[in-house]
């Protein structure tokens, strides 16, 4: 016990004097922890703005995370930490170029065959992973073979899906390895956006996760417990300690493979220190204080508070209509649980929830403008489908629309057959039952508490006896992946880099992990959805953008007309930072902030 007690103490220390280097003095000018290792033969050389070594940036993190293991995440958490900072895929995608565009990353360059249905990547030789250990194509077809075996549950498998076979199983793009630094994807159809799909293969290490993956112990890989050296990247950024509910340490990863325009190894900064804070106060605190450099999000509750902080020393960056998208979604699965046979959802539930006019009827019971002005501080606006319009490229207003009409919402129940019988003021279907439901949401987000029972009271207008249940993050995510035990659930999207069809297939196509209305369908359970799938794979394959564009807005149609998700709000984004660092460009798109971790640094 002593050791332990000893040993954390000393990484308070690592971190406090990390803190420190941020000081005033400016930065040390000497990499701590040093780098290692020769550079690769294919180095990346950066070409933007030079900075100098030395520094910590400490980041606020909302909540904490769920795992380590970047194949199965699903939490922004996870994502935020992880992503970028700790793990890489084949090739990079620069949030902040302008405009926003793939670039080689760990390929010295990518071929793409006039048909557009050969992919050829070319890796960077002389590549190492964050333990030293060498990175060659093996790694890239192990990380695909993971993310497409069905016992592995990822979000991922489903962005790489082409269709389905005559026999009703699903397709995907063969991988091959032609050497160890090239590796070739061969698809069965035409697909001019397939990068957008290679920017989901977040790559992990062969040398350390084969042995578990075989004997079918993936599950229990990468978990939060585990010791942090174990936890091997391709990124900037290395694990270096995580205490539950209080921070997550990241070290500079000593083997990473780009070199600035001086022949300077990236990155420039020693550490990224994310503070777990759920409660504002808190994080506000600590940034006027000086204990957190950079608040990634700013909610639209706080916004006015933190406005008043801008200074000489201050930043808060206003970056526009968030790419992120609030909901409400109804269980729609018509499963049962294997083990006790019961439908995940009550039989009388599930032909409500089911219906369409009962899901509309929510819609426009719902004023949209008003929990835009309430629970979001004027700071959101209303969307009716899943595409945020601050994507400028993808959006389409051509969508059916719900202004607050409670009158319209009353009718649609009552041609369902929903009447007040005993006259309590809430509604009955003919067999007598209540219309009642709980309405579940992540605790740990007051504002997703909020609007959880805004949409509650909303629906109780109307005649239906909803509540608002908030739960644990890491309970939301199995009911919404596993266990389906529940009628209503209201969370957000984070749309992740590019925008796009592809990055929304995990959502969107019924075969989909978070298809949250019926997710993992073998086959789509209804015509719209099955309309939809087959509209998702024109979407990407369709050889004129023009034609994608189409195909992805009748998507965009059919969603707000059977509101598979009610959508709900976008938020207004905005990043609050302090002026200290260099080459930190804040954007909407996630991580807004650290999408260039490499490049950042302080100033001197």
């Amino acid at each position: 016990m002593k050791k332990l007690v000893v040993a954390v103490v000393m990484t308070a220390m690592i971190v406090v004097a990390g803190c420190r280097v941020g000081a005033p003095g400016g930065p040390s000018g000497t990499p701590n922890p040093p780098f290692q290792g020769e550079l690769p033969q294919d180095v990346y050389k950066y070409t933007g703005e030079t900075g100098v070594y030395g520094g910590t940036m400490v980041i606020a993190l909302p909540d904490d995370l769920k795992t380590f293991n970047i194949i199965r995440g699903s939490d922004t958490a996870t994502a935020d930490v992880l992503w970028f900072n700790v793990f890489r895929c084949p090739v990079d995608y620069r949030n902040g170029g302008n405009p926003p565009d793939y670039d080689a990353g760990l390929c010295t360059k990518w071929e793409e065959s006039p048909d557009a249905t050969v992919w050829t990547l070319h890796l960077r030789r002389g590549v190492r992973w964050s333990d030293g250990e060498p990175f060659d194509a093996d790694d890239v077809v192990f990380t695909y073979n993971v993310i497409l075996d069905k016992n592995v549950d990822t979000a991922a498998r489903d962005i790489f899906i082409e269709g389905k076979d005559e026999n009703g199983d699903f397709i995907y793009p063969e991988l091959k390895k032609l050497d160890d630094h090239t590796v070739r994807f061969t698809l069965h159809r035409p697909n001019g956006s397939f990068l957008d799909a290679i920017y989901n293969l977040w790559l992990i290490p062969q040398h350390i996760w084969e042995q578990p993956w075989r004997t079918g112990h993936f599950a229990d890989t990468m978990t939060l417990a585990d010791d942090p050296s174990t936890i091997v990247g391709l990124g900037p950024f290395r694990v270096k300690e995580y205490v539950s509910g209080q921070r997550v340490v990241l070290e500079r990863n000593p083997y990473f493979w780009k070199v600035d325009n001086l022949g300077q190894r990236l990155p420039y900064l020693d550490r990224l220190v994310y503070v777990i804070a759920k409660d504002f106060n808190t994080v506000q605190s600590k940034f006027q204080a000086g204990e957190i450099d950079v608040m990634p999000r700013v909610r639209p509750q706080d916004y006015a508070l933190v406005k008043r902080m801008e200074s000489p020393d201050v930043t808060i960056a206003d970056i526009g209509i968030s790419y992120d998208t609030n909901w409400l979604a109804f269980n729609q699965n018509t499963g049962a649980d294997p083990r006790s046979h019961k439908p995940f959802v009550e039989r009388w539930k599930q032909r409500l929830f089911r219906d369409v006019k009962f899901r509309q009827a929510v819609s426009y019971a719902i004023n949209r403008e008003a929990l835009a002005n309430t629970v979001f501080s004027a700071r959101a606006v209303p969307i009716y489908s899943f595409v945020s319009p601050g994507d400028k490229l993808w959006f389409s207003d051509d969508v059916m629309k719900y202004p607050h009409d409670p009158a319209r919402s009353r009718q649609l129940l009552a041609e369902i057959g929903l009447k007040d019988i005993n006259g309590d003021g809430f509604l009955e279907d003919a067999e007598g039952h209540t219309i009642e439901l709980s309405v579940v949401t992540n605790a740990s987000n007051s504002q997703r508490v909020e609007t959880a029972a805004f949409c509650a009271r909303s629906m109780q207008e109307v005649g239906i006896k909803a509540s608002a249940v908030p739960i644990a993050m890491g309970v939301m995510v199995d009911k919404m992946q596993s266990t389906f035990d529940f009628d209503a659930m209201v969370l957000g999207w984070q749309i992740n880099p590019p925008p796009g069809p592809p990055n929304t297939k995990n959502i969107i196509l019924s075969s989909g992990l978070q298809h949250v209305c019926f997710p993992s369908q073998e086959h789509p359970s209804t015509e719209w959805e099955a309309r939809a799938d087959k509209l998702m794979q024109q979407a990407e394959t369709a050889p004129q953008q023009a034609e994608r564009y189409r195909a992805f807005a009748e998507v965009q149609r059919i969603w707000s007309e059977y509101l598979a998700e009610i959508n709900l709000v976008s938020p207004l984004e905005a990043v609050a930072h302090k002026n200290k660092f260099g080459n930190l460009h804040p954007v909407a798109l996630p991580p807004r902030a650290t999408w260039n971790c490499e490049e950042i640094y302080l100033k001197k």
